[in-house]
């Protein structure tokens, strides 16, 4: 695994961790759900948006060979979120038709094919992948000695 993709790695379960915390807090109806089952929930949730990050990293990638994001610029990181845009939408309205999980009234949705879908979890999955990338980028120098020992 190369450095770069570490460093996605560590900025995406920094970003996400905190985002479905603070989201899960008010916006989801987990409050009657048991310790254990929360708690799988919610890491499974970060691990698993740590994958939706390095899936839509690599797919954009493959789709437009031209994208560097070794070097990123505006026309790479506009083109991963709108795609990321559109994958939040379909992933959160795939997760609420299985009933994965349900919102509480504060969730503010947008409605999909006839499901509510939430907004909150849409913009975290549209602007989150970009942002990792972008301090992955960004802060490479300064992480390079912390993500060698990894």
């Amino acid at each position: 695994m190369n450095n770069l993709t570490k460093q996605i790695i560590l900025w995406a379960f920094i970003l996400h961790t905190g985002w479905e915390f603070g989201q899960c807090l008010f916006l989801y109806d987990m409050w009657d759900w048991p310790f254990l089952k929360a708690t799988i929930w919610m890491w499974g949730a970060i691990f698993g948006d740590i994958l939706i990050v390095l899936a839509l990293w690599k797919v954009s990638a493959t789709l437009v060979p031209s994208i560097n994001y070794s070097q990123p610029n505006a026309i790479s990181y506009l083109f991963l979120i709108v795609l990321s845009f559109v994958v939040s939408i379909l992933l959160e309205w795939i997760a609420i038709a299985l009933y994965l999980w349900e919102y509480s009234n504060a969730m503010p949705v947008l409605t999909v094919f006839s499901y509510e879908v939430g907004l909150s979890p849409i913009v975290q999955i549209t602007l989150l992948p970009a942002a990792s990338i972008y301090l992955a980028d960004r802060f490479s120098i300064k992480w390079k000695k912390i993500i060698d020992r990894i």
